[in-house]
This record gives C-alpha cells, sequence and structure tokens, in this order.
C-alpha cells in the first residue's frame, strides 16, 4: 500500500524539540546535535504527517491555505527534505525518481512564477555543537587577564593538559 492510500509517513516525535512560530517551524534534533528550520509549506506538511492525514488531503489543505496549484508534487518535495533531515519515521513511498523533487524540477512541473517560488517547501538544517564543543577554551593571554575566581580550571585552547587557576591572587596558565 503506498502513501497516498495509507497517508503520510509518520513524523518523528522522540528527542525533538519544536517551537511553532506563526509562518515557520524551528526543530531541534537533540540525537544528532542539528537545528532545522521549516518554512511555512514544510511546516503544514510535517503537521500533515502528524496528523496521519493522505497525501491527497495534504495537497488539498495546500491548495486552500497557500493558494498553491499542482500541490501534490509540492507534498512529495517537502516530504523528499523531511526524510533528508531525519524528521520522518518511516520513509515515504515515492512514486517515481526522487530527482523529479528537485527544487527545479518542481518549477517547471508546477509552473511557478517567481513569486510563487517561496511557497516551495524549505528545511534548512545546521549542526550545532555538543555541549563539549561548544565549552570555550581560553588562550594564555586570556587567562592571565581574569582575575581570580574567574579563572575556574576553564582549559586552555591547543593544550590539553593545561587550564586556566587562581595564583598568587592573579590567573595563571597550569598543567591540571
Amino acid at each position: 500500500m503506498d502513501c497516498q492510500a495509507r497517508g503520510m509517513p509518520q513524523a518523528r516525535t522522540d528527542q525533538l524539540v519544536v517551537e511553532a512560530m506563526v509562518d515557520e517551524t524551528l526543530v531541534y534534533d537533540l540525537r544528532r546535535h542539528k537545528a532545522h528550520y521549516l518554512n511555512r509549506t514544510a511546516a503544514l506538511v510535517w503537521r500533515c504527517c502528524h496528523e496521519r492525514k493522505s497525501v491527497a488531503e495534504t495537497a488539498a489543505l495546500l491548495e486552500t491555505e497557500l493558494r498553491m496549484p499542482e500541490a501534490e508534487t509540492v507534498v512529495w518535495m517537502a516530504l523528499d527534505r523531511l526524510e533528508r533531515a531525519r524528521l520522518l519515521t518511516d520513509l515515504p513511498s515515492f512514486p517515481g525518481p526522487r530527482l523529479q523533487y528537485a527544487r527545479r524540477q518542481v518549477i517547471r512541473a508546477v509552473g511557478l512564477g517567481a513569486a510563487a517560488t517561496l511557497l516551495l517547501p524549505i528545511v534548512d538544517s545546521i549542526v550545532s555543537p555538543v555541549a563539549a564543543q561548544a565549552g570555550s577554551c581560553l588562550t594564555t593571554a586570556q587567562c592571565e587577564a581574569l582575575t581570580p575566581p574567574a579563572c575556574s580550571g576553564q582549559p586552555i585552547c591547543g593544550d590539553p593538559k593545561g587550564c586556566c587557576v587562581p595564583r598568587g591572587g592573579r590567573c595563571r596558565d597550569r598543567n591540571c
């Protein structure tokens, strides 16, 4: 049974932090340490995945809410983007080769004008650092410019054994 008959693939919900706004949704994937931006179109398709609507129902919703012609192709494009971002729990059963859901192909197939291309689904992802990577290190000069207790064992950049510690009323680089 294909996606059209059984409904959309299930949207992932585990280990995600979701912030829905008026025309976009931000999703942070705690497992992969990636932040995803979904524009209005992609967010609407992802919401339909949560609600287990069919592709036809989702296309009708896009046609109504966004006044988008040929919305079924756009739904498949959004599913392709969501699946690549790993925001779906199961793979959609695409009715054709995935290459046909590339941005240029969809614009040609649907015949969208320049302004209407803004309605195409966008799932933009960036990798965010894990806590250990985000913890900043200090240069020796930065360490020496601090006064205690600001230098409470912060690591020295490029020195795996060095850390910045209070010594004699000042902060100094020392092997820890």
